[in-house]
């Protein structure tokens, strides 16, 4: 009878806990998850952010015609390294989705937004550059070191990501 009476105090014991540990568990479960759909949108937000500033730079760069295309080319590609960073963001933040879910999460988020933004405006300012160039000016430099400026805060969003622990 002693041993009836454990066992059901036992199960009594268990059954109240179990909702929390329940919801202890699923945490658990939802965390990656959730940290791999923010890695995907942040490799997104980066490649869509690079698609923009290359059409944006690449419409410039056509205005142009044939005889400057190739002339103007290293300005338009600029806006793809967005991109790029997107995917090296994503590759070396897969080996700790499991240990460290939400650290992955925020680094994702950040540099997702920061890619799009810094891509798109590269874009433009490197559009400006390729028009001025067409126009006569001896600013490829200039357009160069223009369109670099965006840049450094995408490198900036990438470092960041090898930082924050």
């Amino acid at each position: 009878m002693r041993k009836a009476h454990l066992f059901a105090a036992l199960a009594v014991l268990a059954a109240a806990a179990s909702p929390a540990w329940g919801q202890e568990a699923a945490a658990q479960q939802w965390a990656p998850l959730i940290a791999k759909m923010a890695m995907g949108l942040s490799l997104s937000l980066g490649l869509a952010g690079s698609a923009i500033g290359l059409v944006i730079a690449f419409q410039a760069l056509l205005a142009g015609g044939e005889e400057n295309f190739y002339k103007n080319i290293a300005v338009a590609l600029m806006p793809s390294t967005q991109g790029i960073y997107g995917m090296v963001i994503f590759f070396t933040n897969l080996g700790t989705l499991e240990t460290d879910p939400q650290t992955v999460a925020g680094k994702a988020a950040i540099a997702g937004v920061i890619l799009l933004i810094s891509a798109w405006y590269q874009g433009i300012v490197c559009a400006a550059g390729i028009k001025s160039i067409q126009e006569g000016r001896n600013t490829l430099g200039n357009a160069l070191v223009a369109g670099a400026m965006p840049e450094t805060y995408a490198v900036f969003a990438l470092v960041m990501t090898f930082i924050l622990k």
